[in-house]
């Protein structure tokens, strides 16, 4: 099976591509962990949230809450 990638915008407006290492689900929210393409090695963990109807990616920052998902990931 292939491994899903989604296509950013970084601050400098170049195009960096991630690829979805796992999906969580924690306290009814979602939450992706992903890796740049170019260093897989290195994992990041966003939220779903809708803004104005639409989906959006959050950077997870709070060390509590990424506490929480390392708890329940597989992969880090």
């Amino acid at each position: 099976m292939p491994s899903r990638t989604y296509s950013f915008r970084d601050e400098q407006g170049n195009l960096v591509k991630y690829v979805v290492k796992e999906y969580l689900s924690l306290n009814e929210n979602e939450y992706i962990l992903m890796s740049p393409q170019v260093d897989t090695s290195q994992i990041e963990v966003y939220k779903f949230n809708f803004i104005n109807g639409n989906e959006a990616l959050e950077l997870v920052e709070n060390d509590e809450e990424l506490n929480k998902i390392k708890s329940l990931s597989k992969i880090i």
